[in-house]
């Protein structure tokens, strides 16, 4: 299996096609498998890159117990300079949304573009809030036979993902993930929105009550914010909606690449 160093840490990851570089971020726990469909479905014009963060899947923790965002975006610049890549789209889903913006703010001249999924700049919602807090809960108590179910179901009916996401999520670290949820809860970079001048695409499900209440704050802040809705979904849309998905960022950035080519 192909692994990366970050911080002294065995990292996973995967990677197929060829093109310009999308690097999913997923949210804690659910790992790579998140990505599945995104693999499938933008290889053959894109280099489509998955991994697990710190303490997931098949991702070491180390002897950690914590990890901020920021440490987060730096393992995704490990996995850029392992793979010598010098430019890269990193696409954040949920709250792997918070790495790929705090790369973007950290790293602009080796962002390329960036698409956030369902995502938010900061916890200022009571629902969001509570959604993540019993994320914690779940983790300190250990149910993640129980989450992994739950998650698995609401994700797909696709029997092979579903067993991949049931096992990456049984496979993740409670303490360090609790803590991925808590820092990700803590996490704001509103502030920094509007420092980001690459190119940014916002999809989202058009009945997700999580990524809704933020397209007001993402256009106010954002000056190069494109915001692309999918109707009849909520918030699974990587899974629950991948043709979508995948045919939103093939559009988007094939056409961009084209267009560079030819100038």
């Amino acid at each position: 299996m192909p692994y990366f160093y970050s911080n002294g840490i065995h990292l996973y990851y995967e990677s197929v096609g060829s093109g310009p570089a999308l690097v999913f971020i997923p949210p804690p726990a659910l790992g790579a498998a998140s990505f599945l469909q995104q693999q499938e479905g933008l290889k053959d014009h894109f280099q489509v890159i998955t991994f697990d963060p710190i303490g997931n899947g098949n991702s070491s923790a180390g002897n950690k117990k914590t990890h901020s965002v920021k440490e987060w975006a730096e393992d995704v610049r490990a996995l850029a300079d392992h793979l010598e890549l010098d430019n890269i789209i990193p696409c954040g889903y949920s709250m792997g949304g918070a790495a790929a913006q705090e790369f973007a703010v950290s790293y602009p001249h080796r962002t390329a573009g960036l698409v956030l999924i369902c995502t938010f700049p900061e916890v200022s919602t009571w629902m969001l809030h509570a959604k993540i807090k019993i994320g914690e809960w779940t983790f300190e108590k250990d149910l993640r036979s129980l989450l992994a179910e739950g998650l698995a179901i609401s994700h797909t009916n696709r029997k092979d993902n579903k067993h991949w996401l049931k096992k990456w999520v049984k496979r993740s670290y409670p303490t360090l993930v609790k803590n991925m949820y808590y820092q990700g809860r803590q996490y704001q970079v509103t502030d920094k929105l509007s420092t980001i001048t690459c190119p940014v695409t916002y999809i989202y499900g058009r009945f997700d009550p999580v990524a809704r209440p933020y397209i007001d704050l993402y256009k106010k802040h954002l000056p190069n914010f494109q915001f692309v809705k999918i109707p009849g979904t909520t918030h699974q849309i990587p899974t629950r909606a991948a043709n979508e998905v995948n045919g939103i960022i093939s559009g988007i950035y094939s056409r961009r690449w084209e267009g560079d080519e030819n100038e």
